[in-house]
């Protein structure tokens, strides 16, 4: 039997996580990162990870999706190689050192409101003149709800820049396989940061080929 797929619209994804925790005491994290992976095809990312699973599933592994700080090594290897696979994306990292955070952001709304707006930002910088019909911006959902509507208010000024219909949506990156790269992006950057581990971020520097930029320099 056939089956049909449905037509995917003319529209931009983004897809963003990060990475670190939102604690400024001595006991947080250094570091935090926030990851962006934007397609215009995101079936076909997304099939490269789905292909992943069902190869672990058919060896008897009991894996419903991937996330980098929970998986076992050997997964993170697979799934590393996996990306090689992957075209038609662009990948993104904002980082900062949280020491040196101005104190008008040392909250975890704050943090995470000037790292969205940076996101966004550089989306609209190298995307608002492409030929999308709209732009969706899929955020982790790693806010509170009432935090997610302040959130909003200081994201829509930003997007409102750009001439295309936008949609925002806060979900858990674990029901998808592009926020789940997205995922392996923020984690891979965050602890050559956080514990000098270089070898998944030169793995991703020769296969998604991600920027970076830093934020609150010194």
């Amino acid at each position: 039997m056939l089956i049909n797929i449905p037509k995917q619209s003319n529209a931009l994804y983004v897809f963003i996580d990060e990475s670190g925790n939102f604690d400024f005491a001595s006991s947080g994290t250094r570091h935090f990162v926030m990851a962006a992976v934007i397609t215009a095809s995101p079936l076909a990312s997304a099939a490269v990870l789905h292909s992943l699973r069902y190869k672990l599933l058919a060896e008897g592994r009991d894996i419903s999706s991937f996330h980098a700080t929970e998986d076992r090594q050997d997964i993170r290897n697979q799934v590393f190689r996996s990306l090689r696979n992957i075209d038609e994306v662009t990948t993104h990292v904002f980082y900062c050192d949280k020491r040196i955070a101005h104190r008008t952001v040392q909250s975890g709304a704050e943090l995470h409101s000037v790292f969205g707006r940076k996101i966004i930002e550089f989306v609209i910088g190298q995307f608002s003149t492409g030929n999308h019909d709209s732009i969706v911006i899929v955020f982790d959902n790693a806010l509170t709800r009432k935090t997610q509507d302040n959130f909003l208010k200081v994201l829509y000024p930003t997007l409102k820049l750009t001439v295309k219909p936008f949609h925002v949506f806060f979900q858990r990156m674990l029901t998808d396989m592009n926020g789940q790269i997205a995922d392996y992006l923020a984690w891979s950057k965050f602890v050559q940061l956080e514990r000098g581990e270089e070898r998944p971020w030169r793995s991703l520097g020769l296969t998604l080929k991600p920027t970076e930029a830093r934020l609150f320099d010194s």
